[in-house]
């Protein structure tokens, strides 16, 4: 490299050092003009800030009274009063505030009729609930005898019933399950071939005693109905309903120890016990729990029955066919039967003796709200004196 090369690169170095040099200067000049411009006095600001509280609360709270004691003529923005009603005026128009529904958009696929009907719906049920005027003369058509405490919801009740004649057939619908009730109900034996029950439909409320009355000499369709309503047979076709039940849905051990007690013609209780220890014979098959003594509920349920209580430790074969019928009954309801059916109850009893099981029978359904009797019988006499009869 020549002389006069190096002379130049040392004179460009030099240059670019100077620069360097006058840059922060000028970089410290700036800064220095800030940091002045900070540290200022606050009272050479072009604007004072006030920082006592109290000084600001009086402040705040006076332009408040100016605000609120500023008239509406003083006030800078202008209010319309025109919607405001005036306090002195005493009618209102009532065009005004009824809304225009033929204006409003009708519903559509014909949903104004149906808004219109149900509306008409409803206002004719509010004026049934609301008497009208009565008048003195019973014949004229505006007369009705108005409710005399029309405010009681029962009296209101009672006023529409009467309006909308509602009768005891439309109570019925009201009803709930019957205890028992056969849905055409066929029966066919099968070893004759013969079919002694057929589309049988019929139904028995609680708290009545029933009778089927079924053909003179007909054993085959009395037994058949026997077997039908204790579950012992089962229907060919139809349903046999314990309420909403039906049989067949029902575990059998349930049905016949719990649900269904029966008094049959033979069997019905064990003559070498006595009438207690047969009572507390069933109550142990039935596998069911009892809030007292077995012994203690037989007792009692054998006394409400009419047994003398000398009698309740002797041996049933020891006792007359009144007693015997007794004890049968009270082992029929010991685990709270709520279908409770009979095979001829009064068979082979005097007439005074047939009056005191018809009592009893009366007895254990009147007096409990969930149990119903049927009696099958083929004497037309027991049926006659049954609260309802069916003839097969």
């Amino acid at each position: 490299m020549t002389d006069k090369e190096l002379k130049d690169m040392d004179e460009t170095t030099s240059m670019d050092t100077t620069a360097a040099a006058e840059s922060a200067a000028e970089a410290v000049d700036v800064n220095e003009a800030v940091d002045d411009a900070l540290l200022s006095d606050v009272d050479e600001l072009a604007f004072d800030v006030d920082f006592d509280d109290d000084d600001a609360d009086d402040d705040v709270t006076d332009v408040a009274t100016d605000v609120i004691g500023t008239d509406d003529g003083d006030r800078d923005g202008n209010v319309d009063n025109s919607n405001v009603v005036d306090e002195d005026t005493d009618d209102v128009d009532d065009e005004t505030t009824k809304v225009d529904t033929a204006s409003a958009p009708a519903p559509a696929d014909g949903g104004a009729d149906v808004v219109a009907a149900n509306a008409d719906h409803v206002n004719a049920m509010l004026s049934l609930a609301t008497p009208r005027e009565s008048t003195d003369d019973e014949s004229s058509p505006d007369y009705i005898e108005t409710p005399r405490s029309a405010s009681s919801a029962t009296a209101v009740s009672t006023h529409i019933d009467r309006e909308v004649k509602v009768g005891d057939e439309d109570l019925n619908l009201l009803r709930a399950y019957p205890t028992l009730s056969l849905h055409d109900v066929t029966y066919r034996d099968r070893k004759t071939g013969r079919t002694p029950v057929e589309h049988l439909t019929c139904a028995f409320e609680a708290g009545t005693v029933s009778a089927i009355l079924v053909p003179d000499g007909d054993d085959m369709a009395r037994t058949a109905m026997v077997g039908l309503l204790s579950g012992l047979l089962m229907p060919e076709s139809g349903h046999l309903m314990n309420r909403s039940a039906e049989y067949l849905s029902i575990e059998p051990f349930e049905l016949r120890g719990h649900r269904i007690g029966l008094v049959p013609q033979r069997f019905a209780v064990r003559g070498d016990l006595s009438p207690v220890r047969n009572l507390v014979y069933a109550m142990d098959a039935s596998n069911r729990n009892f809030l007292k003594p077995k012994p203690v509920l037989a007792r009692e349920l054998l006394l409400a029955s009419g047994l003398d209580e000398t009698l309740l430790d002797n041996r049933v074969d020891s006792l007359n066919e009144v007693d015997r019928r007794r004890v049968a009954i009270a082992r029929a309801v010991c685990c709270e039967a709520e279908i409770v059916v009979l095979d001829e109850p009064l068979d082979g009893l005097e007439d005074g003796e047939r009056d005191t099981i018809m009592e009893l029978l009366r007895s254990i359904a009147h007096g409990d709200p969930k149990r119903c009797v049927v009696v099958v019988t083929q004497d037309a006499a027991v049926a006659e004196s049954a609260d309802q009869t069916v003839t097969l």
